[in-house]
């Protein structure tokens, strides 16, 4: 019998499988970014279908199977795009979901990222610049995950919350946080 693990995740994007299954990607708190299963989430009866809508937060159940992940129940946590699909800041958000699947490389534990994200998706709501909160974000993402080193007088953005760094961010640094985001992204080939 396998074991059922309860965790938060960010649902980063779903497809599609076979005639009423789906193929989700998630990030989540304990195992890193995972591919799982939903079994007959496409039929008009099933229970899961609104409850794992591509960038919410939810509360997963799953399973590990021998070679794949299914997701046998989950309820929404936090829905951040309900009401502001278009506004800038969850452009911001959604920028930085996709973010994940592009940068993150297997599975593996990511607590402090993953608490960034649901950071973010909580902020869209807020009145915040958004194109310094996407700089920020985007940067520390990409601190996190290794492929950029925290240089002198960068430390307080990478060590305040997110919600109070983005305030004390000015438009140079965000010019010189641009660029070696670039620049590690360019290095990176990815």
């Amino acid at each position: 019998m396998h074991a059922i693990h309860h965790t938060e995740a960010i649902v980063v994007r779903s497809e599609p499988s076979g005639e009423a299954n789906k193929r989700v990607w998630l990030f989540t708190k304990e195992f890193g970014l995972i591919i799982a299963m939903m079994q007959g989430v496409r039929k008009s009866t099933a229970k899961l279908q609104g409850h794992v809508a591509d960038y919410s937060i939810i509360k997963a159940d799953l399973i590990r199977g021998k070679s794949v992940w299914r997701l046998i129940s989950a309820a929404v946590a936090v829905a951040p795009l309900q009401g502001h699909e278009r506004e800038p800041l969850a452009r911001v958000y959604v920028r930085s979901v996709v973010f994940l699947e592009r940068f993150l490389v297997g599975e593996g534990v990511h607590e402090e990222l993953f608490d960034h994200i649901v950071a973010l998706g909580n902020m869209i709501k807020g009145d915040y610049d958004a194109r310094m909160l996407d700089a920020l974000s985007l940067w520390k993402v990409l601190v996190l995950l290794g492929y950029v080193a925290v240089e002198e007088g960068e430390e307080q953005f990478f060590e305040l919350p997110l919600d109070q760094a983005v305030l004390l961010v000015d438009s140079s640094t965000v010019k010189a946080l641009i660029k070696r985001a670039t620049d590690a992204i360019v290095s990176s080939h990815l």
